[in-house]
């Protein structure tokens, strides 16, 4: 029986450390839900990281220990092969998520989601957790790095998460109008300091979804109405159950949430964009005729909604750039 390399363990712990956070921030009254997902969570993150570095270096620790430039001969001469700083307990000491962070050269994104998350941890200390303000604004942050968590751990060791539900559900439902009555010069000087950091982040760095990665997502529901009857699509939650409760949606609106792209305005300058020696060669018709194939990423509609016989036009889903990463480097 062959032993699990040491990044499988690394990435296993990392992954149940992330389940641990889930299941906690998503217990029904839970009194330090924030603090106990943030502190899990980079935890989680730093044990993927770790993995990820032990995974590009053959599995050496030497990797992943922190060098102490301090430690010389009786001489004061330096010893040939360095030497490893150690706890109180005499282990050797590893690096943090933070120097894990540098040493990997993280998407810009990924790395200010990351650093939100760590300042949240920080100083969770001293949070109490009577502000809305920043509990909607922490469920954005933490949804969008479990987003970039799912993805890096497929992307580096192709670990199937399907098992399992990485969703975040929200403690209570947000709506502009309620968070209206709230201000952030009512917030206590901590949660002040904290929210007008993240402000800044998402300044610099506005939710897009056609980013791999974000520092945080905007969160929110509500209910429309149907400009139109004759574009309404019925559906049931169980077709078997007669009693089942139905619903309907504008079936025109589902569809442009979906495909959102055309090709001329929106994939193509992107592709062109996104990606080194991009070329719209025989490698890429091939990618492209295969996509056109899965109904996830690709689909056609009538140019007029109301003749649907009539001229089609194809759209792209966002996530169809995924696929394309797969086959081309980023820039």
């Amino acid at each position: 029986m062959s032993r699990k390399a040491r990044c499988q363990h690394l990435l296993e712990k990392s992954v149940h450390a992330a389940l641990s956070a889930i299941e906690i921030y998503n217990k029904p009254d839970f009194k330090y839900r924030e603090e106990s997902f943030s502190i899990l969570m980079v935890n989680a993150w730093e044990l993927l990281l770790k993995a990820r570095i032990l995974q590009r270096n053959k599995n050496k620790l030497e990797s992943i220990y922190i060098i102490d430039p301090n430690k010389t001969r009786k001489d004061g001469t330096p010893y040939k092969k360095p030497k490893f700083k150690t706890s109180r307990s005499g282990n050797y000491l590893t690096i943090d998520v933070t120097n894990a962070i540098k040493d990997l050269k993280l998407p810009e994104r990924l790395k200010e989601n990351l650093g939100l998350l760590i300042e949240i941890r920080d100083n969770a200390i001293h949070f109490m957790n009577d502000s809305k303000l920043f509990e909607k604004k922490f469920l954005e942050i933490g949804t969008s790095s479990l987003k970039s968590y799912v993805n890096m751990v497929n992307k580096w060791f192709d670990y199937d998460l399907s098992q399992y539900n990485f969703y975040l559900m929200p403690i209570s439902f947000f709506h502009n109008h309620e968070m209206q009555s709230f201000s952030i010069n009512k917030e206590d000087k901590q949660h002040q300091n904290l929210l007008k950091f993240i402000a800044a982040k998402e300044k610099s760095f506005p939710s897009d979804e056609t980013q791999e990665h974000n520092i945080s997502l905007i969160l929110e529901t509500k209910w429309v109405k149907s400009k139109s009857v004759d574009t309404l699509t019925s559906f049931k939650y169980d077709p078997d159950d007669p009693n089942a409760i139905s619903y309907k949606e504008d079936s025109e609106e589902v569809f442009r949430k979906k495909y959102p792209w055309n090709f001329t305005d929106q994939l193509k300058p992107r592709l062109k964009a996104r990606y080194k020696n991009f070329k719209f060669d025989t490698a890429y018709l091939k990618l492209m005729e295969k996509f056109k194939k899965d109904k996830k990423l690709s689909d056609e509609r009538p140019l007029d909604w109301n003749k649907p016989t009539g001229t089609k036009k194809r759209f792209y889903s966002t996530n169809i750039l995924k696929e394309f990463d797969k086959h081309y480097e980023l820039k």
